[in-house]
C-alpha cells in the first residue's frame, strides 16, 4: 500500500524564518483517525523556540485556542548527529533547547482530544518568533484517514 492511500499529508506552513512568529494553516480532522505533526528546526542561532498546538472551530480559526488536552511529543534536538527520536512529557507544546543545531518534533494528536463537545474539530500549530533571521522551521501534517482516498 502507498502511503497516500492510507494517509494525507498536508503541508502546514512552507519553509520560513522564525525571526517572526509563524501560524499554519488550520486541518481539519473530522475524518481523521490520528493526526502527526512534524516541525523541523535549522537553528543556525540558538534559541528556546516555542511550538505550540491551537484547535480551532473551522478552517478560518473560529474560537482559537490552545489545544487543552496532552499529547504525546517526541524530539530529535540534532538531527544531524542522530535519527533518534526521544520520548517528551506529553503536553500541548514543546520548547526546544537554546542550541545552534537542526532539530524535530513530532505530537501526535487523537482528534478526541480536540474540544469536540463545543464543535472544535480542526488543528493548527505555532511557531514562536526566534527573533532570528537565520533559523528556519518548516511544518506538515499527517493524516491517517478513516476511509481510503479520503
Amino acid at each position: 500500500m502507498a502511503i497516500i492511500e492510507k494517509y494525507k499529508l498536508v503541508q502546514a506552513f512552507e519553509p520560513r524564518t522564525t525571526n517572526a512568529s509563524i501560524t499554519s494553516n488550520y486541518v481539519i480532522l473530522k475524518d481523521a483517525v490520528t493526526a502527526t505533526v512534524v516541525v523541523n528546526l535549522a537553528q543556525t542561532v540558538g534559541h528556546t523556540t516555542q511550538i505550540s498546538l491551537y484547535q480551532a472551530q473551522d478552517i478560518e480559526g473560529t474560537a482559537a485556542k490552545p489545544l487543552a488536552n496532552d499529547v504525546p511529543i517526541l524530539a530529535n534536538e540534532d538531527v544531524s548527529a542522530s535519527d533518534t527520536l526521544v520520548r517528551q512529557a506529553d503536553g500541548v507544546s514543546y520548547t526546544v533547547a537554546n542550541t545552534a543545531k537542526n532539530k524535530q518534533v513530532i505530537f501526535h494528536v487523537d482528534p478526541a482530544k480536540l474540544d469536540v463537545n463545543n464543535e472544535f474539530c480542526c488543528l493548527n500549530v505555532r511557531i514562536g518568533a526566534s527573533s532570528q533571521a537565520t533559523n528556519f522551521a518548516s511544518g506538515e501534517f499527517i493524516l491517517e484517514n478513516k476511509y481510503a482516498e479520503d
